[in-house]
């Protein structure tokens, strides 16, 4: 069992051994029903491992090799949002999550509502909207970014709509980093963001979490010196703009396994984002000593469970749907992202 060779030499082996007849009825009905089961960065490494190397990883990459897939069934291991953009890119196919209740602390508190009151505030200026939304806010928006391109498609979308004035939802901490990002450049472009000009405010519960103080502590307690070409500290670009200022580099979670790959001399990596990102990651990366000082999870991931996928894939069950005329423009804001590049 290739889930097995994978997990074999690291800290999960035992955890295999004891859910092992529960993960060999998973993979005998995926293969049965010829499903594709997707697994986001930040499941437990038992989940994360239920999926084949291709079918892992953050959530709009995930969305994107669905579609490509002839599988009739997607079982996403993620959070609700999530399986919604599988949704609106893959309309033909039943789209299942383990657990409804999957939400998100950046995604739930923002609505079509909030959308339209921005535009109404803001008239003329572009919506950009981060993936980690639900479909109506989406459909709403003109383009949608994730944190590995949201520079990208802001100065994009302030060129296409002639605005110098560009609206950034839902996260308020990702959107000052980004202002921070263009006033390095010198840009001329105004970036409105929840909490800039009224008292809304979207964060990621996990990556507020993580402080300045914290990555100073862990720098000295493990000897992982700023600008070392053996070691580095990676953050996620949802944490505070203080937080960034103190690492080595900081995007997506797909940009922290690139910057691995692409620096083979690293031997000491702390990850500053949520946890499981860290567990796994490190059978992909054996070479690297991985800081183990992490203490945010995701209470939203840890909803999913492997009783529940089992549950989910004998009753294919829950079914994501997403309203067509809702889809159709959700997708026209992802589209135009796409077109833009990652």
């Amino acid at each position: 069992m290739e889930i097995e060779k994978e997990l074999e030499d690291t800290d999960h082996y035992l955890d295999f051994k004891t859910e092992q007849v529960k993960i060999e009825k998973i993979l005998k009905l995926r293969d049965q029903k010829n499903v594709l089961i997707l697994g986001h960065n930040y499941m437990k490494p038992l989940i994360y491992h239920l999926s084949d190397k291709d079918s892992r990883g953050d959530s709009l990459a995930l969305s994107m090799y669905a579609a490509k897939s002839t599988s009739p069934i997607i079982l996403f291991d993620g959070v609700r949002f999530m399986a919604e953009t599988a949704k609106i890119l893959n309309p033909d196919k039943k789209v299942l999550i383990a657990d409804l209740n999957a939400g998100c602390s950046l995604a739930d508190p923002f609505r079509k509502q909030d959308v339209l009151e921005y535009k109404e505030k803001f008239p003329g200026a572009p919506v950009v909207t981060y993936i980690n939304s639900y479909a109506e806010v989406k459909a709403e928006s003109d383009y949608c970014c994730t944190s590995a391109n949201a520079l990208k498609v802001v100065n994009h979308a302030s060129k296409d709509f002639n605005s110098n004035k560009v609206i950034f939802l839902p996260d308020s901490l990702m959107g000052k980093n980004l202002e921070n990002e263009l006033g390095n450049l010198e840009s001329k472009i105004e970036l409105i963001y929840p909490g800039k000009y009224d008292n809304k405010f979207g964060r990621c519960e996990v990556h507020e979490k993580i402080s300045a103080e914290e990555i100073r502590r862990i720098r000295r307690q493990f000897d992982l010196k700023k600008g070392s070409s053996d070691s580095a500290v990676l953050v996620h670009l949802e944490c505070p703009p203080e937080v960034l200022a103190e690492a080595d580099y900081y995007g997506s979670t797909s940009g922290m396994a690139k910057y691995l790959l692409e620096h083979p001399n690293l031997k000491k990596v702390y990850l500053g984002t949520e946890c499981e990102m860290t567990s796994n990651l490190q059978n992909e990366f054996p070479q690297i000593d991985f800081v183990r000082a992490c203490q945010v999870f995701c209470q939203h991931m840890r909803k999913i469970t492997l009783d529940k996928i089992l549950f989910s894939l004998e009753n294919e069950v829950y079914e994501i749907n997403v309203e067509e005329n809702i889809r159709r423009k959700a997708k026209t804001s992802i589209d135009r992202m796409l077109s833009i590049g990652r």
